[in-house]
């Protein structure tokens, strides 16, 4: 955050799934989530009324006009003068690098703005805050909007780089919600099972991320697996449990140098993914997709799978990179 020009400004980033997608939606499950060169940027300066802007739709609404396209933003800065307890009045505009061309990519857009705006408003506001209170103030605002998920998005949008995300027990936090506790208290609590960290990798690999150009709704895949869980409990349990243990080894490889390893594990992780759509029927991969995995050391989907991105891995004898490629499959 910079202020310049009377402007105070938050920054989020784009992410992709590295390893943990479907499993993560259980409590204490991982992941690791690597942020992309694209972000979102969110400036907020004084203003007579509340208005808000974003490049996407290309329109400025006040904070109570009915504008479906800013119904979420909307109720994401009511939600945050709870916290902030504050009625200052402001002009705040989204740069969003996160569609284009009325592309959407799968780089989790939704979660990023609304911890881009938490950073920009909390830094208008001249709170101090760290990345765990806007992780907990996202991730608690959507659970009290009842929009499911793992949050993965929201951890990995918070850091420039790969995450490890452990995600926290449900139960606990709604129960603090049950209880009447205030936004406040629960953010200033800690949460059972969340843990979100850093990694700084040193192996030499290069991830090959590539849009497919087919744009997946994961919710319907999210409904698919909450509607399977029942009828395959001990699958899986497998999976989950051969998911968690892979991402540690994951996190693990990604600290030696040597690539080799991490190679192997991603293969593996593919392997399980396509374990899961054996029983659940859930797609994972198109015929497109599992060309280009195919065609790579290592290779997997990188989220809810059948679109969005598509990752191949190689042995690069330098250094860790990503390389993002934005031009259709």
């Amino acid at each position: 955050m910079e202020e310049k020009n009377n402007f105070v400004h938050g920054v989020a980033y784009g992410k992709l799934y590295l390893a943990g997608e479907y499993a993560i939606l259980e409590d204490y499950a991982s992941a690791l989530i690597t942020s992309v060169p694209k972000k979102i940027t969110v400036f907020v300066e004084e203003s007579d009324k509340t208005t808000i802007f974003d490049t996407i739709n290309k329109t400025s609404v006040g904070l109570f006009e009915e504008n479906s396209n800013f119904t979420l933003v909307q109720q994401f800065i009511q939600f945050l003068t709870e916290y902030t307890n504050s009625d200052k009045t402001f002009a705040l505009t989204i740069y969003n690098e996160l569609h284009s061309d009325d592309k959407k990519y799968g780089l989790g857009s939704s979660g990023a703005v609304l911890v881009a705006i938490s950073r920009a408003i909390l830094s208008f506001e001249n709170i101090t805050y760290n990345d765990l209170t806007i992780f907990k103030l996202v991730a608690l605002f959507n659970i009290k909007h009842n929009l499911s998920g793992s949050m993965g998005d929201v951890a990995a949008s918070i850091n420039d780089g790969i995450t490890f995300y452990q995600k926290f027990n449900a139960e606990f936090v709604n129960e603090m919600i049950h209880q009447d506790k205030t936004v406040k208290e629960i953010i200033n609590t800690n949460w059972d099972g969340l843990l979100i960290e850093k990694i700084h990798p040193k192996a030499d690999l290069s991830i090959l991320a590539r849009w497919t150009g087919e744009a997946v709704d994961t919710k319907e895949h999210v409904k698919l697996w909450k509607q399977h869980k029942d009828n395959y409990k001990e699958e899986f349990r497998v999976f989950v449990e051969t998911s968690n243990t892979l991402v540690k080894t994951l996190k693990k490889n990604l600290n030696e140098t040597d690539a080799s390893n991490a190679l192997n594990t991603i293969n593996k992780l593919r392997e399980n993914l396509l374990y899961l759509e054996s029983f659940s029927k859930i797609p994972m991969e198109t015929s497109t997709m599992k060309s280009y995995i195919e065609s790579h050391t290592a290779g997997k989907q990188s989220g809810s799978g059948s679109g969005d991105f598509v990752l191949g891995f190689e042995k690069n004898n330098d250094k860790y990179q990503l390389q993002l490629n934005l031009e259709r499959l």
